[in-house]
């Protein structure tokens, strides 16, 4: 992933690499914004909807592990704590 530093002013530069993939041009207005701790910088006038469903493949890569075992080990763990065994689907006895 690209570093960018902020510079005077809060002034940012957009690697080339990804102003062309995004079609950011000189002179364009874009939009910002901030939610849940990320910064979103967008063309302005595109709306959040127009984003497709494979934006998100893969967005939550890693987050159970990387390898096959450690991805059971974490289900295994999950299913033996106090707040699984809370779930709404789960019917009384």
């Amino acid at each position: 992933m690209p570093k960018i530093r902020v510079r005077k002013k809060n002034q940012i530069t957009i690697p080339l690499r990804i102003a062309e993939e995004a079609g950011i041009k000189p002179d364009d207005v874009l939009d910002i914004s901030y939610a849940n701790g990320v910064v979103t910088v967008m063309p302005a006038g595109k709306t959040r909807g127009s984003r497709s469903i494979m934006d998100y493949a893969g967005i939550g890569s890693g987050v159970w592990g990387t390898t096959l075992d450690e991805i059971e080990n974490e289900r295994e763990t999950d299913k033996e704590s106090p707040t699984a065994q809370e779930t709404p689907n789960s019917l009384p006895e």
